[in-house]
């Protein structure tokens, strides 16, 4: 779905009156905003630019940012997504935000339209509508080792952390889409690129969310040689470390597969709401070495960093896929 179909099906929930007349995308090498600038009228009224940015369902914490960084726009900023919680709805209301989204709700201010309609229920949506916790757990061990995909459904179960039934509804979903083939030579990912774009953009919608959190806050630093068995830095600190020190950490994530208590306890620290420490729980199998697999190290390190939504965050996920990687971002 291009950018084009996502605001024309956003249009088609809203009243008939609000006409949808053109997008042109930030991609046609004009220095546009964020993913372009759309023009909609009402009855009466001359046509509206706005300069629109389009995410799946954003969080509060993007919002925020988002609209920090467009107070200034010439151009009445706007956020197009296929799902907004009530909350964030309210937010946006609260704030001066702009938005429409998938279910038809909407709060859409400018010189000569005034749209306010709330109260509509839609569904959570991810980009792909199907990529299940379990297929982005599968997916995680066989984009980060190349031989893991002709080992056993066992050895591949243990290693993603997931039942030898959802290995095979992994690969009946990769197959149909076309995304894995099996051949003499046996089986393989087919483009891969879009693949591992795919579960980048996945990672914080479907995946992150299901994991157990800690927030935490202490004197110890991160520098120390606190890692134990198992565990692997990931966020900011392994942004410091894949990027040669190009990032320099504020906030710490700490992948670990032990239990959040003993855990805090050893590092001596406290459980705070506002804390710059995170314990996370490990989402692979305990025979994944994620912290000596390169591949999968940087592949999580760019998902955390992007899912920030912090421009330093994500400059550093730009050099870490630049080195590691070479993710694009699929031309379909």
């Amino acid at each position: 779905m291009t950018e084009n179909d996502i605001i024309e099906s956003l249009f088609d929930q809203l009243p008939t009156e609000l006409r949808f007349l053109d997008f042109v995308s930030s991609q046609s090498g004009k220095d546009y905003g964020d993913d372009g600038i759309l023009k909609m009228s009402i009855p009466g009224s001359e046509a509206i630019a706005f300069n629109v940015e389009i995410k799946t369902q954003p969080r509060r914490s993007w919002l925020e940012q988002w609209h920090m960084r467009h107070q200034n726009d010439p151009l009445p900023p706007l956020v197009a997504c296929l799902y907004l919680s009530p909350a964030l709805q309210q937010y946006c209301v609260e704030h001066n935000i702009n938005f429409i989204d998938g279910a038809g709700n909407a709060r859409i201010v400018a010189p000569g339209i005034y749209i306010h309609i709330s109260g509509k229920k839609g569904e959570r949506a991810t980009p792909s509508g199907t990529v299940s916790v379990g297929i982005m757990k599968l997916l995680f061990v066989l984009l980060a080792d190349d031989k893991a995909i002709n080992y056993t459904y066992r050895e591949i179960a243990q290693l993603a952390g997931i039942s030898l039934g959802m290995v095979s509804k992994g690969f009946d979903y990769l197959e149909s889409k076309n995304l894995y083939r099996v051949s003499q030579g046996g089986r393989r990912l087919t483009r891969v690129n879009d693949l591992y774009w795919l579960w980048v953009q996945e990672y914080p919608l479907v995946l992150r969310p299901k994991l157990k959190t800690l927030k935490m806050q202490g004197e110890v630093q991160w520098s120390d040689n606190l890692l134990l068995a198992g565990e692997c830095w990931s966020g900011e600190v392994a942004g410091h470390i894949l990027s040669g020190g190009y990032l320099h950490p504020e906030n710490v994530k700490l992948f670990t597969p032990y239990s959040f208590n003993e855990r805090r306890k050893k590092l001596d620290m406290r459980p705070t709401p506002s804390g710059n420490w995170e314990l996370i729980e490990c989402f692979w199998g305990e025979t994944f070495p994620v912290r000596e697999n390169e591949r999968a190290w940087a592949l999580l390190t760019i998902a955390e960093l992007l899912a920030t939504n912090d421009d330093r965050n994500i400059e550093t996920a730009r050099k870490i896929n630049e080195k590691y990687l070479h993710i694009t971002k699929p031309t379909v």
